[in-house]
């Protein structure tokens, strides 16, 4: 792996730690701010890699941007439908009710759930208020 690319991931994993779930143009303005020279390409290419390798995680956000979470543990997010935020939930509650669902899950399929994406979505606090 060469510097550059050393530097820019590692550039992109900060922007990933101060930012809340992101998108790609989001963590490409906050790397711009002390690398100007880095593009919107490299951005999406260096998230899609950390992504695919399991570094973090990819979340789908329907018709909007997809979003990244430095948080690779096992947790649910939370779309505002309004504002495009997302929140994290996560608790010893949900994991029961989770492992309850991939039990169902194999019961009624004969699959082996390994893995699972969800991503609840409904307006938040905030966007409520307005």
């Amino acid at each position: 792996m060469n510097k550059r690319y050393s530097a820019q991931k590692m550039m992109i994993e900060n922007a990933l730690k101060e930012l809340d779930h992101p998108t790609a143009t989001e963590v490409y303005e906050y790397v711009r701010e002390s690398y100007p020279n880095i593009s919107l390409g490299t951005v999406y290419r260096n998230l899609g890699i950390m992504a695919e390798a399991g570094e973090i995680l990819r979340i789908p956000s329907g018709q909007a941007p997809d979003r990244f979470d430095i948080n690779i543990h096992e947790h649910l997010h939370v779309l505002c439908a309004e504002c495009g935020q997302v929140f994290d939930a996560e608790g010893h509650q949900l994991e029961d009710l989770l492992g309850k669902i991939d039990k169902l899950l194999e019961e009624s399929t004969g699959v082996h759930i390994e893995d699972r994406s969800m991503l609840f979505q409904g307006v938040c606090s905030q966007c409520r208020k307005q």
